[in-house]
């Protein structure tokens, strides 16, 4: 599921898999949707608890996290 913002979320240290198809019903996490797409989700590695911005309408230059492209016209 994609959406026109980021998803704003406190992270605790670990590997996260984030969702890069856009068909996880549990974005911005993968949930194994992605078979047969050709996509693989983004692990994630975080060294600490921290407060990220993850893209959520998959535009992004810098994905996983959000740069502001769900601002700019499609």
């Amino acid at each position: 599921m994609t959406r026109n913002e980021p998803w704003i979320l406190t992270l605790d240290a670990g590997t996260h898999y984030i969702c890069q198809c856009g068909k996880s019903q549990n974005a911005p996490f993968c949930d194994g949707s992605h078979e047969g797409t050709g996509k693989e989700p983004f692990a994630l590695e975080i060294k600490e608890k921290q407060e990220v911005a993850l893209c959520g309408c998959l535009r992004s230059a810098r994905l996983p996290f959000c740069d502001g492209s769900h601002e700019k016209e499609a």
